[in-house]
């Protein structure tokens, strides 16, 4: 089978999906009612609707993964438009088939960089791998003279701006017109790209010893944003800036303690949700249980990544009844999915039930990649599908064990 073939096969099997998909049986979970997300990502969802012992969940495998499963290399997947189209229309494919979880499949391809997008607008081209998710080179910022020539992102022509134009006007030509296709978007918080320009340990030096410099480069990169989001929202012939997304992986204790993020992240994040119109999503995989009562005076912050090093409990008490909020909750891939046995995965998640029982939330299971062999990664992650549905999707009484520990 050629390319051109098995593109059009591809696409007919994902148009024949979407166009007899139905509610599930189960029913629809996401609350329509209430102020929706305008991002169509990757990484942002509906809000759930509460109160009715179901909660809907989201399992989204690596890529590695994927590309294993179908035989893709992960160079050409982020930088070939025919390669990137038919590996998701294969995802949404096997996902269909396969998965009972709550992400409707669509006529849609998101042309998704990931984090190395844009740490690339400043000069770090990603380093290319053919079986590995592609990765960020060291920090350029070594002095005050190398941050004074940084020069401001630019929509078009900055690091792999031209790739995603490239990548996006092909998609768009490849697919009909019934499909459509989805412009990347900034996904990096201020703190993080500032963590990649400067580096890990000369950061932390920064926050010490030169905070005058650390909230020069965080006004910097936000400048940045607002003019590069700002110009994607013309390019895209969209009335209006739309929230934001912010991907924090960096923040988080111990590499900033609460008072480092009040003062050197906290009001850059609620600068850009003003101007933005609020934050759709928010994510860090880090601890953020000391930061969340700071986090919380984000404005209009829609919903909330609760990580696997975060308090679950916390967080419910602060965003779960917060009008306009809900909470996703992520657990850990490896010791809480991949090398867990059933009972142990069905007790996590019960506990995650019980805590989160009267609030909005939801659960994405994501970095499920294979340790050991494709073929018993793809047996986890049925296995974990299976013990979702029996639990969020079939059986909505409260769970008789306790909840997650405050401590």
């Amino acid at each position: 089978m050629n390319n051109d073939d098995k593109l059009a096969r591809l696409v007919e099997t994902v148009r024949s999906i979407t166009d007899l998909e139905k509610a599930p049986p189960w029913g629809n979970l996401w609350d329509h009612k209430a102020a929706q997300t305008r991002n169509i990502n990757m990484f942002t969802y509906p809000n759930p609707i509460s109160g009715t012992g179901r909660a809907p969940f989201v399992i989204s495998p690596d890529v590695n993964f994927y590309a294993r499963l179908f035989g893709y290399s992960l160079k050409d997947v982020f930088t070939d438009a025919r390669a990137w189209t038919c590996f998701t229309l294969e995802q949404t494919i096997w996902n269909y088939y396969n998965l009972h979880h709550d992400n409707r499949a669509l006529k849609k391809i998101i042309i998704n960089q990931l984090g190395f997008f844009v740490p690339s607008f400043f000069g770090m081209m990603p380093i290319y791998s053919d079986d590995a998710v592609p990765r960020i080179p060291d920090s350029i910022i070594d002095s005050r003279a190398d941050f004074n020539k940084l020069k401001a992102a630019d929509f078009y022509t900055s690091g792999l701006s031209p790739l995603a134009h490239q990548m996006y006007e092909e998609t768009r030509d490849l697919l009909p017109d019934d499909f459509s296709v989805e412009f990347p978007t900034w996904i990096t918080g201020p703190f993080g790209t500032v963590y990649h320009l400067r580096g890990a340990l000369n950061l932390a030096m920064d926050l010490l010893k030169d905070p005058l410099f650390v909230h020069e480069m965080m006004a910097f990169v936000i400048g940045c944003m607002k003019k590069w989001l700002s110009e994607r929202t013309r390019f895209l012939g969209l009335n209006e800036l739309e929230p934001i997304m912010i991907g924090n992986d960096e923040v988080g204790v111990p590499m900033i303690s609460p008072s480092m993020y009040e003062e050197f992240v906290l009001p850059y994040e609620i600068e850009l949700s003003e101007y933005f119109g609020g934050v759709d999503y928010w994510h860090s995989c880090s601890n953020i249980t000391p930061l969340l009562p700071m986090i919380a005076r984000i404005p209009n912050l829609r919903m909330i990544d609760v990580g696997p090093r975060t308090k679950l409990q916390p967080a419910v008490s602060l965003f779960g009844k917060r009008p306009g909020s809900s909470i996703m909750k992520r657990i850990n891939p490896v010791s809480e999915i991949l090398e867990a046995d059933e009972d142990q995965i069905r007790n996590r998640l019960l506990e995650i039930k019980a805590t989160c029982f009267d609030v909005s939330y939801m659960l994405f299971f994501s970095g499920i990649l294979p340790l050991e062999s494709v073929d018993n990664c793809r047996k986890k992650i049925l296995q974990l599908d299976r013990i979702c549905h029996e639990i969020f999707h079939n059986n909505p009484a409260r769970p008789v064990g306790p909840p997650e520990p405050v401590t």
